[in-house]
């Protein structure tokens, strides 16, 4: 025991010993760890790194697959996408676009895109239309396409002569044009099916559409229904919606709504529903498709389709759709009208059905009594025509620009004080304004700038 006690000690004294050259090892043998170590956190790192990469890009292989290359945006004009661009032509000019009629008379307004390489071009334009824009009739009757050929259906595309080019009415307010060289004529088709309507505006028929399944673009405003103003989407795999606005005494009571859909229309399973907190009927139409309709109010009627949609998706459709403001501070159905002033009090608004039109009127009084202003908005599938017009002038409308509004001066007849000027902002909706003389273009550039 003794003896392993000593050679401990001898051992011990001879690791504390100084030995030749222990300097010089020692910096050499620290160096050497610090490489190690360094190269060790480095690798950590990498490895952190490569993990973060992979956890990123969705990898959970061992193998580091190359992302792709990113898809390029689609281009856009005037809130339209442009889906398909055959080969070759090259990247696109913006340009300004009008289209004149054959007088030389500026009928439309727009912007453009503009592919071309050699001979061959192809441009998308968009234009936003001042007035009553409704479906290809409308565009024949401006005289701006090429020798045009008339469709067989009021929906389709107005094509001119040679084929080369093709115009419709996509949305409210919104008309558009493909035209190709004639090499591409062929492509002409493919190309106006892959515009897709990206900046459709809520605002529809006075009420507001709030929400629309993600891929639904607004595919027309055009329908089957003579009676209703109606804008139509569409997205893949056969999906449609429709919604319509039915004003009038065809949408007086919700019994008269159920039956003024389209001629064709077959509703099955219809149930009692609600929507809003109001009374609705659901039902379906053909193997895949499903209805809800309910009144706003008296005179005002929606009714909204959706083909191969969720049940979910065709009710959080209706749920959005939002009704006017109501008749305060001095608007007249969801048109802003107030005229401030201590000579003018406004009074109560009156509303009145007609078959195809819902009229809502609101009248300022002065001190004595009697009707200053009156501002009557109408709106309907009627609005505008013959029968219509007829209904608000005595005699023939004449065609005048008051307070920078392009309209109609009425004929309100001898009893009625002051001059009365009506326009149409839109397909649908009339403004009527009733006023003296001298007030009437103030009284019409205040409600058209608002």
């Amino acid at each position: 025991m003794r003896g392993i006690e000593e050679r401990l000690r001898q051992g011990m004294a001879d690791a504390a010993r100084p030995v030749r050259g222990a300097p010089e090892l020692a910096v050499r043998v620290r160096a050497r760890v610090a490489v190690r170590r360094r190269r060790r956190r480095w690798a950590a790192g990498a490895a952190a790194v490569v993990a973060v990469v992979l956890v990123a890009i969705g990898v959970v292989s061992p193998r580091i697959l190359d992302r792709p290359d990113p898809v390029a945006a689609l281009p856009e004009v005037g809130g339209v996408r442009v889906g398909y661009v055959p080969d070759g032509l090259g990247v696109p000019q913006r340009l300004r676009e009008q289209e004149e009629d054959a007088g030389g008379g500026i009928r439309l307004r727009g912007e453009a895109l503009r592919w071309q390489a050699g001979g061959d071009f192809l441009q998308v334009s968009a234009y936003r239309a001042d007035g009553v824009m409704r479906d290809a009739m409308d565009i024949m009757a401006m005289n701006v396409v090429d020798s045009p050929v008339e469709p067989r259906s009021i929906d389709d595309p107005v094509l001119s002569g040679d084929g080369t080019s093709a115009m419709w009415v996509a949305d409210h307010g919104l008309v558009l044009e493909v035209t190709v060289s004639a090499a591409l004529k062929k492509e002409r088709d493919r190309i106006v099916a892959g515009l897709r309507v990206t900046g459709w505006s809520p605002a529809f028929a006075g009420l507001r559409v709030m929400y629309m399944p993600a891929g639904m673009w607004v595919s027309g405003t055009a329908g089957a229904n003579p009676e209703a103003l109606t804008r139509l989407w569409q997205g893949e795999s056969g999906r449609h919606v429709s919604i319509e606005v039915v004003y009038g005494r065809a949408a007086a009571t919700l019994e008269r709504l159920r039956a003024a859909g389209a001629p064709q229309e077959v509703l099955t399973g219809v149930r009692p529903a609600s929507v809003h907190g109001r009374p609705a009927y659901a039902g379906a139409t053909g193997q895949a498709g499903g209805v809800l309709l309910w009144l706003v109010k008296p005179g005002i009627g929606v009714r909204v389709r959706a083909d191969h949609l969720p049940e979910g998706d065709l009710v959080r459709i209706a749920e959005g759709i939002q009704s006017p403001p109501g008749g305060q501070d001095g608007s007249v159905d969801g048109i802003a009208a107030s005229f401030a002033g201590p000579d003018l009090r406004p009074g109560s608004v009156e509303t009145a059905l007609t078959a195809r039109w819902r009229s809502s009127t609101r009248r300022w009084s002065g001190p004595d009594g009697e009707d200053t202003v009156t501002v009557s908005v109408q709106r309907g599938a009627a609005v505008p025509s013959a029968t219509w017009w007829s209904s608000v002038s005595r005699g023939e409308p004449k065609s005048a620009t008051v307070g920078g509004v392009q309209g109609m001066l009425l004929d309100a007849g001898a009893s009625t004080p002051g001059r009365r000027f009506a326009w149409t902002p839109e397909f649908g909706l009339a403004i009527v304004v009733t006023a003296p003389a001298g007030d009437l273009g103030r009284m019409v550039k205040g409600i058209a700038a608002r």
